[in-house]
C-alpha cells in the first residue's frame, strides 16, 4: 500500500506532502489511494455502514420522500457522493494507533490545507465505522486504526 509520500496522486504529490506536512498528523499515517480497483474496494467497504446509518436514522424516509428543503437536498448529495465514492481519484485513508487518537479538529486542517493546495476534499464521518472492513479491502497495517477518510479532488 503506498504511502502518500510515494503515490502518484490526482495532482501535485509535493502539495499534498505540504498539506500534510501542515497538519502535523506524525505519528499518524496518511494513505494515498488513487488505484481504480482500489477506490471500488473503499467505496463497497463505506457503502454498508452508509446504508446501515440511513436505516438507523430517517435518511431511508427523507430519501424515499423526495423531500425539498436543505437538509433533504444535502442528504440526496451525500448519498450520491456515497455510490460514486469510487469516481473521486484519491482517497485519503488516516491511519492511527490505537492508543494514539487524532488531535480534535485535524481532519478539518487537512482539509483546509488541501484546499489551499488546489484540491477539494470531503471527510466521510463513518470512516470509523467501517475501520474494519477498510482494513480488510486495502490490506492497511495492523498495528493502525482508521482515523479518517477523505474523498478528493482537484478543485474545478
Amino acid at each position: 500500500m503506498p504511502s502518500l509520500a510515494d503515490a502518484p496522486t490526482i495532482s501535485n504529490p509535493p502539495a499534498l506532502r505540504r498539506a500534510v506536512a501542515r497538519t502535523r498528523l506524525a505519528p499518524w499515517r496518511v494513505v494515498a489511494v488513487t488505484d481504480a480497483a482500489q477506490r471500488r474496494a473503499v467505496r463497497d467497504a463505506h457503502l454498508p455502514h452508509w446504508h446501515a446509518y440511513l436505516a438507523e436514522s430517517d435518511g431511508l424516509r427523507v430519501l424515499a420522500s423526495g423531500a425539498a428543503g436543505a437538509t433533504a437536498r444535502a442528504l440526496r448529495a451525500a448519498d450520491a457522493m456515497a455510490q460514486a465514492l469510487n469516481e473521486l481519484p484519491l482517497h485519503l485513508v488516516i491511519l492511527a494507533r490505537p492508543d494514539g487518537p487524532l488531535r480534535g479538529g485535524t481532519l478539518g486542517v487537512l482539509l483546509e490545507a488541501l484546499r489551499d493546495e488546489g484540491v477539494d476534499g470531503a471527510l466521510l464521518p463513518l470512516a470509523t465505522r467501517a475501520g474494519a472492513d477498510l482494513h480488510a479491502a486495502l490490506a492497511l497495517p495492523a498495528d493502525t486504526v482508521v482515523a479518517g477518510l477523505i474523498a478528493a479532488r482537484p478543485r474545478r
